[in-house]
């Protein structure tokens, strides 16, 4: 799971301006309807909350998925290959973290289609 982000993430790239607009924009739809006089606007905070995460689920995974650990090697010494193991393992943990993450983003914003 871990090579198939690295890959993923070596493709999408160009993404990355991507994902600041979509991080600047929901922020600046989440202080316009905070901000915003009579309540009116108070229906767009819950969709402009879902696409800044989206926008910062973006860049994370875009930064952190960039460069991965190396592999364990058969030459190395006793603590280098312990390091790099619970390295891949904390890297394995954080990857599926994302996923999970990604996963309740979905649920997220396909129930706010069902609510509108």
């Amino acid at each position: 799971m871990l090579v198939l982000l690295h890959r993923i993430v070596l493709r999408l790239g160009w993404c990355r301006p991507v994902a600041a607009v979509l991080i600047a924009a929901g922020l600046a739809g989440i202080v316009f309807s905070l901000l915003a006089g009579n309540g009116l606007y108070g229906h767009l905070l819950e969709p402009t909350l879902v696409l800044t995460l989206w926008g910062m689920m973006l860049f994370a995974t875009l930064q952190l998925f960039r460069q991965i650990p190396p592999p364990v090697l058969p030459h190395d010494d006793f603590l280098t290959k312990l390091g790099t193991r619970i390295l891949l393992a904390l890297y394995s943990l954080l990857a599926l973290l994302v996923v999970l993450v990604t996963i309740v983003l979905v649920w997220m914003s396909f129930r706010l289609m069902t609510l509108a």
